[in-house]
């Protein structure tokens, strides 16, 4: 701005040295030819000016990621114990089977800048997995295995989980270890609180004389629920024609009522045709956070596990019962 009012400055002192001499013709082209000439310039660059200063934001500043997670399990239990003092990444999609996830380039180069790898026990081995580590070539690398037994969607499993990931990371950034712990404790007492909200709802509506066939990887949850489990079944692909009838006859025998299937352990034909061949109701939960829409926590998980339980179960008994 101060550019231009010096422009015009001087448009006023010419006029003042002229006017008296000049017809107002001459006036006139006088002052558009100053106009084009000074004036105009003057404006174009005071506008471009601030324009080419300003400095970049620092909201656009990339962050690096500090830990990969092999699942939204991981990273789910990170950001609850950590907040902000930790960026974590999930690597495996939460609606895919973590032993067949096609490693994508921006994962190795993601994995390439990370401080630390997080993978649960059963990880450790896969393909994916090690050819990840091999690929990213990042030497200073820390890999922590979260090692436990069960199914982590069942509370008590949870809080296990809670406790060892908040231990690993106070073993990576020890200047916040006693944070992760305050909050790792904190965190164990809601999940043990939800749990019993959960079982309340579970048997309020009589689960425990409900027999049901379920996915194996969903097992754990299912016995925890309070579901009478008569049989389990492996992945679509490995199950053999022999295999299904023998179920189908076992089930029959028992009564069962539901077949549960697993959304990560991929097409559920199979045990649709269990159901219809069985006369029980088929449904299908997630093993992992964010694997249905708008189950991004834990809590929304079991809640949206148990939702679609109980639903089924009501259309078995309003069909069956």
């Amino acid at each position: 701005m101060q550019l231009v009012a010096h422009a015009w400055s001087v448009e006023k002192e010419v006029m003042k040295s002229f006017g008296k001499s000049l017809s107002p013709i001459d006036l006139l082209v006088v002052s558009i030819v100053f106009y084009a000439f000074v004036l105009l310039p003057t404006v174009l660059i005071q506008w471009q000016f601030p324009t080419q200063a300003q400095p970049r934001p620092a909201e656009q500043t990339v962050v690096e990621v500090n830990i990969m997670a092999g699942s939204s399990f991981i990273t789910n239990i990170i950001q609850d114990v950590a907040d902000d003092k930790v960026e974590a990444r999930t690597l495996i999609p939460p609606g895919v089977c973590p032993g067949h996830y096609d490693v994508k380039p921006g994962d190795i180069v993601a994995l390439a800048n990370s401080k630390a790898l997080f993978i649960h026990d059963y990880q450790e081995n896969f393909e994916n997995i090690t050819g990840l580590i091999e690929a990213a070539e990042n030497p200073a690398l820390i890999i922590k295995v979260i090692d436990i037994m069960g199914n982590w969607m069942t509370p008590p499993v949870q809080v296990e989980a809670v406790d060892k990931i908040a231990q690993a990371l106070g073993e990576i950034d020890q200047e916040n270890a006693a944070y992760y712990q305050e909050k790792a404790a904190e965190r164990a007492q809601a999940i043990l609180a939800k749990g019993e909200e959960v079982k309340d709802r579970l048997l309020e509506a009589g689960v425990e004389q409900v027999k049901v066939i379920c996915a194996d990887m969903q097992k754990g949850f299912v016995e925890w629920a309070g579901f009478d489990v008569v049989a389990i079944y492996g992945r679509p692909e490995d199950l053999s024609v022999a295999q299904v009838e023998e179920l189908i006859v076992e089930a029959k025998e028992a009564g069962v009522a539901l077949v549960i299937d697993n959304l990560q352990s991929g097409a559920t034909a199979a045990s649709e045709t269990m159901a219809q061949d069985i006369g029980a109701i088929q449904v299908t939960i997630s093993n992992f956070p964010g694997g249905f829409e708008n189950t991004e926590t834990w809590e929304k998980t079991i809640d949206k596990n148990v939702d679609l339980l109980l639903e089924a179960l009501n259309e078995w008994r309003e069909q069956y019962g």
